[in-house]
């Protein structure tokens, strides 16, 4: 999946792929795998997804792209060969482990077994029961799975509700490029209170006015001086001077 602009890409659409550790070229071989039939399960997401109302318009848009591209969704492989991960739990599966895209959102649903059997719950109320809202808060590059993966699976069991709303947000980069904390391109929080005591208002301020919530944004350290300097001392501080020096003086 590319990381900039979220597209899935076949291993064979790669341009002379290799390994990044030990230079070994990929060869392709035969393997059996299990399919997630969305082909088949498309009509109802899509019925699904223009049911839904006031939808962040670049969630409903990248659903949309999905269903509109090409030849549409097609059967997505839900197994691997690897030696980690869930086992495929049926007949002639063995070494197969299900995909992380398939079993994490499961895993929302058994997390919530687990905690109501050990708090007197019924689990069923929260998965099940009409007047529950499920609400799902992530990154864009999350949509695809809690938009169109996770509300197929639900919908083919046919039991469970519907996600109510997904307010995704998309991607908030560093100084143009994308965070990422294994290439130490990341702001890490102990640093930054070291760095500027007391300043984790300036912070927490810069990244809400700076949200991407319907396209991607930039943090960078120039716009977090500027705002810091123009926004909250010239602007904001000089309100509340004003403010203290007329109580002050009149009251």
């Amino acid at each position: 999946q590319c990381e900039k602009c979220g597209t899935s890409l076949s291993p064979t659409e790669l341009i002379n792929p290799k390994s990044a550790l030990s230079g070994a070229k990929p060869e392709l071989r035969n393997t059996t795998n299990w399919f997630l039939p969305l082909d088949k399960l498309s009509a109802d997401l899509r019925a699904f997804l223009e049911s839904r109302e006031n939808w962040k318009p670049n969630v409903i848009g990248q659903c949309m792209s999905w269903l509109n591209s090409g030849d549409g969704l097609q059967p997505r492989a839900m197994t691997r060969d690897l030696n980690w991960g869930v086992p495929v739990p049926i007949e002639g599966a063995q070494g197969k482990v299900m995909y992380v895209w398939f079993d994490a959102p499961i895993g929302y649903i058994s997390a919530t077994k687990k905690w109501a059997a050990e708090n007197g719950k019924n689990w069923e109320d929260y998965w099940k029961a009409k007047e529950t809202q499920l609400v799902h808060f992530i990154g864009k590059d999350n949509i695809v799975f809690h938009c169109i993966i996770f509300p197929s699976i639900l919908e083919a069991h046919g039991e469970f509700i519907l996600p109510e709303n997904v307010p995704a947000n998309e991607f908030l980069n560093l100084e143009g490029r994308k965070i990422s904390t294994s290439n130490n391109w990341a702001i890490w929080l102990h640093e930054y209170l070291n760095d500027f005591k007391d300043m984790q208002d300036s912070l927490r301020y810069t990244l809400t006015v700076n949200a991407p919530e319907t396209k991607d944004n930039d943090f960078t350290w120039k716009d977090f001086q500027a705002r810091n300097n123009n926004e909250l001392v010239a602007i904001f501080g000089n309100f509340i001077n004003r403010v203290f020096v007329l109580t002050h003086k009149y009251h």
